[in-house]
């Protein structure tokens, strides 16, 4: 069954939280897992920031059927995608860019939206 949730893409390890489309947050036609960023961060790590690091988000669209994966630009790439879609277990997707999911390095990346 497909999930929902947060992750950090780190020294190629994918770190992550997923929560059942049955246990998600409704919000509209999507559905997410309510468990953040900092508080993954904060159950993983003892030192830094988040912010310093490639992140993103997979929630789920219920009326296309499929996860959208939020995802910084500097890890969309296919073994990433593929270790996302293994964790959070979907095959139907898309790849979406929001200011949020940008690390430090990238923020000031010239392609970025």
């Amino acid at each position: 069954m497909a999930k929902t949730g947060p992750f950090f893409y780190i020294k190629s390890r994918l770190i992550f939280n997923a929560c059942d489309l049955s246990e998600g947050r409704i919000q509209g036609d999507k559905i997410d897992n309510s468990y953040g960023h900092d508080t993954l961060w904060d159950d993983n790590f003892k030192t830094g920031e988040y912010i310093d690091h490639p992140r993103g988000r997979v929630i789920w669209d219920s009326v296309n059927n499929r996860a959208i994966i939020y995802i910084d630009r500097c890890i969309n790439k296919p073994q990433v995608i593929q270790k996302i879609k293994t964790a959070f277990e979907f095959n139907n997707f898309i790849i979406e860019y929001d200011d949020h999911y940008r690390c430090r390095r990238c923020i000031g990346d010239i392609f970025a939206d």
